[in-house]
C-alpha cells in the first residue's frame, strides 16, 4: 500500500515537470504539440478505460506495469498508439475502438510519461529468493525460466518487467486471486490457465486446457504431457474457473522467504 501511495504522490507531483518531460520528445513525435492540460485529460481517460487492468497509475495488476522505460510491444510513440487502438492479439489487451483520435493521442502521451517513475524497491534479497525458487519452492516443476523448467504455469523469464511487486506477492501466496486471461473477440474473455478435469475410458486427467473447439479438447497435465480428447467419448468434462494448479505458498514459506522470492522475480527482465 505504501508503494501505491508513493506512486500516487509522484504522479501528482509529476504535473509540474510534464511540459519539459514532454517534450524532450523530438519534433517528429505525435505528442510534440500537446501540453499539460492534454496530459491531464489523457490521465483521466486512462483511469476510466485502462486502470482496471493496468492500475490507477500504471503500476500494473491483471495487466502489466507501464511504469518502465521500455514497453515490450511499443518501441515508439506510433506503435504505442496502434496498440491502444487495436490491442494485442493473443493477450488480455483489447483494442480501444471507442476512443476518439484526440483522446487516443492524449492517453498514449500520458502512458509515455509513466516510464519516468522510479523503480520499486525490493522487499528482500533476490539471491536468497533465487535459492528458494530453485529448492524449497520447486518452482521449475511448473514454470519455465530462461528455457529451463516445465511449461505448465506461466513463463517467467521477463515477469519482473511485466508485473509489479504487489502482483508478484499475491501470485506467490494466493495464485487463485487473479488468474491471467487472454481476450478473444469471438468468445469474449478466456482464461488462459483454466484448470480442467477430464474422465475418459483411459482414466482421469487434471491439468490446464491449452485448446478447445466444438469437437475436441487438449490439455496439459501437471507433468507437462499433452493429451487430446474427443469430447463425444468423454465420461465427464469439468472446468474449474478461478482454480489454480499452483499451491499458495503463504504457509509453506515464511514472510522473509516470500519477500526474497518476490525480489528475485522482480529481477527477471527477460535477459537470457
Amino acid at each position: 500500500m505504501s508503494q501505491l501511495i508513493n506512486i500516487a504522490r509522484y504522479v501528482c507531483g509529476l504535473s509540474l515537470a510534464l511540459p519539459s518531460l514532454l517534450w524532450a520528445q523530438t519534433a517528429l513525435s505525435p505528442f510534440a504539440d500537446l501540453d499539460e492540460p492534454d496530459l491531464t485529460k489523457g490521465q483521466e481517460v486512462f483511469q476510466v478505460q485502462c486502470a482496471r487492468c493496468h492500475g490507477m497509475f500504471g503500476e500494473g495488476g491483471e495487466g502489466p506495469s507501464l511504469t518502465r522505460a521500455k514497453l515490450s510491444y511499443a518501441e515508439n510513440d506510433q506503435q504505442l498508439m496502434s496498440i491502444i487502438r487495436n490491442g494485442i492479439s493473443g493477450t488480455g489487451m483489447p483494442g480501444s475502438w471507442q476512443l476518439s483520435e484526440p483522446h487516443l493521442l492524449r492517453v498514449a502521451a500520458y502512458v509515455s510519461t509513466l516510464g519516468v517513475l522510479a523503480e520499486e524497491s525490493m522487499p528482500g534479497d533476490p539471491q536468497a529468493g533465487q535459492l528458494v525458487y530453485q529448492t524449497k519452492g520447486n518452482c521449475a516443476s511448473c514454470h519455465i525460466l530462461a528455457g529451463k523448467g516445465k511449461g505448465v504455469g506461466p513463463e517467467l523469464t521477463s515477469v519482473g518487467q511485466r508485473r509489479n511487486a504487489e502482483y508478484l506477492r499475491q501470485s506467490v501466496i494466493n495464485p487463485e486471486v487473479d488468474q491471467p486471461k487472454v481476450y478473444s473477440r469471438r468468445t469474449g474473455t478466456l482464461n488462459a490457465f483454466l484448470t480442467v478435469r477430464i474422465v475418459s475410458e483411459l482414466g482421469t486427467y487434471e491439468g490446464l486446457r491449452i485448446n478447445e473447439d466444438e469437437f475436441s479438447v487438449q490439455m496439459r497435465d501437471i507433468s507437462g504431457r499433452v493429451h487430446s480428447f474427443d469430447k463425444a467419448k468423454l465420461s465427464s468434462y469439468e472446468k474449474a474457473f478461478g482454480h489454480s494448479l499452483m499451491p499458495g505458498y503463504g504457509a509453506a514459506l515464511n514472510p522473509q522467504e516470500v519477500d526474497d522470492v518476490v525480489s528475485y522475480l522482480m529481477t527477471l527482465k527477460g535477459e537470457v
